[in-house]
């Protein structure tokens, strides 16, 4: 049967939302056939022997919207990926159908929330031998000068010590190429930057005082993951007092058979630079929530360029920045 497809654009509809609800894009075409005359024309889209969507260059589900129109690359069609058709007879013959078409995207446009952040208090129990704290990240490897004794004949006591964990969540999306890097987040990189502290003062944390405590990567929806960092604030810049021991592993003692000398340790030697995790736009939203969108296009301005380069990209935890459409 020789048959000619037709097909116009009904309706084409923009929605916008803020995270964690999903941005859609949604097409809306008339699609019918013309046969030659005393021909049938009757078909629908479930049947029909050959491919409608071929014919009439129609989008499939999984392709992005400039994965179907090449004309839109470099946009923000390049975000949304098609997930749903649904077709819809408008007359008894079934020759003439409905079909619309939504992409989604989860993709974070600036000023918009670009993280999430949780904080609890926890406590850690330490040895204590002098009634000192540490004054900077700098005192690891130094004695302590305090002569304000806590142990009993070289035993310690214990002291707990309140500690902020912080949870960080962003989301990671495994379809785009973004800086070279595609895919699974890197975690053969983990090894960088887990176990270590920040090289600076960040985020009003003193410089050494917080730890990258982990990091786990779980299924979201769709192409997505959910990328969370495990930070660990430490007043005592997770350090630990330590005396010096004999050869029998006990520890030397002074006149007053006290613990003598007592060193800061520190577990946690090698810093990192946080900045390789986190731009500048993610660290706003950390810092200030939602004061982020005081002046949002100021925001945009300023700070995108920053955000978009990271030192290191392989680590970076949102790949992309890109203008709202």
């Amino acid at each position: 049967m020789a048959i000619t497809w037709h097909k116009t654009l009904k309706s084409m509809r923009h929605r916008r939302a803020l995270p964690p609800n999903e941005n859609t894009v949604t097409y809306t075409w008339r699609c019918w056939v013309k046969a030659t005359a005393g021909e049938s024309t009757q078909w629908d889209p479930f049947t029909y022997s050959l491919n409608v969507g071929s014919d009439l260059n129609l989008p499939r589900p999984g392709e992005t919207v400039s994965d179907w129109d090449g004309t839109l690359g470099g946009t923000w069609a390049d975000y949304f990926r098609f997930r749903e058709v649904d077709w819809v007879s408008i007359d008894d013959a079934n020759s003439v159908w409905d079909g619309t078409f939504t992409a989604t995207s989860r993709e974070v446009w600036c000023p918009e929330p670009t993280i999430l952040r949780n904080d609890q208090v926890a406590l850690r129990r330490v040895e204590l031998y002098r009634e000192a704290d540490p004054a900077t990240a700098a005192d690891a490897g130094t004695a302590i000068a305090s002569t304000s004794y806590a142990d009993i004949e070289g035993r310690p006591r214990h002291r707990n010590i309140t500690q902020v964990k912080i949870e960080l969540q962003l989301i990671w999306n495994t379809s785009l190429v973004v800086a070279g890097s595609n895919g699974y987040p890197n975690m053969a990189n983990a090894g960088d930057y887990v176990g270590r502290r920040n090289d600076a003062d960040w985020l009003g944390f003193p410089l050494g005082s917080v730890l990258v405590d982990g990091i786990s990567v779980v299924p979201d929806r769709d192409e997505y993951v959910r990328l969370t960092y495990n930070l660990l604030f430490d007043p005592w810049f997770h350090m630990e007092q330590r005396p010096e021991l004999l050869e029998d592993q006990s520890p030397a003692r002074n006149a007053t058979g006290n613990a003598d000398p007592v060193n800061w340790y520190q577990p946690y030697s090698e810093v990192f630079d946080f900045t390789e995790l986190f731009g500048a736009y993610e660290e706003k939203w950390i810092r200030d929530g939602w004061q982020a969108w005081d002046q949002p296009g100021t925001a945009c301005a300023s700070e995108l360029a920053a955000a978009t380069a990271p030192t290191d990209t392989t680590k970076k935890t949102s790949p992309r920045y890109t203008p709202a459409p």
